[in-house]
């Protein structure tokens, strides 16, 4: 059968249900500070900007970015755009346009105009993914999964 990755770290989460007032929406909930290791802020908390999904967005990059690169990311900001982008250059056979788009659309997150973001990547990566290139990922994945420790 298939099998499922699963990403979970809520150390330093935040019930946004519990901090938004009634009739809000919780994913318009702003911060200010810092509450990550320096590696780790995104960009709007690195420039002091309030902040919100856009921290797990970001998370969520460093995570792909882990899985692709074996490494921390680390980003930097583009001084011609603006933009965030990584310090590090994606190999040409990873399907750079894919790849890009994500870390793109992620570092530089903005609720008022991205609000679908999520789901266009998903729907890109979906069109990328075929049924031969599903069977080579579970094929990949099932060779990673043989270096996990074993449940006890």
């Amino acid at each position: 059968g298939g099998c499922d990755l699963m990403l979970v770290d809520f150390g330093r989460a935040v019930d946004l249900e519990k901090v938004t007032r009634q009739g809000e929406d919780p994913l318009r909930t702003l911060f200010k500070g810092s509450i990550a290791a320096e590696d780790m802020e995104c960009g709007t908390m690195r420039e002091g900007l309030p902040w919100g999904v856009d921290l797990d967005y970001f998370g969520l990059c460093a995570s792909a970015f882990i899985l692709l690169f074996g490494s921390h990311m680390e980003v930097v900001r583009d001084k011609s755009t603006g933009n965030w982008r990584l310090n590090k250059i994606l190999r040409r056979y990873w399907q750079k346009d894919l790849w890009q788009s994500l870390f793109h659309s992620l570092l530089n997150f903005d609720l008022g105009s991205e609000r679908n973001c999520l789901r266009d990547l998903r729907v890109a990566f979906d069109e990328y993914i075929d049924e031969d290139r599903s069977r080579e990922i579970a094929t990949h994945l099932n060779q990673l999964f043989t270096h996990l420790p074993k449940k006890r």
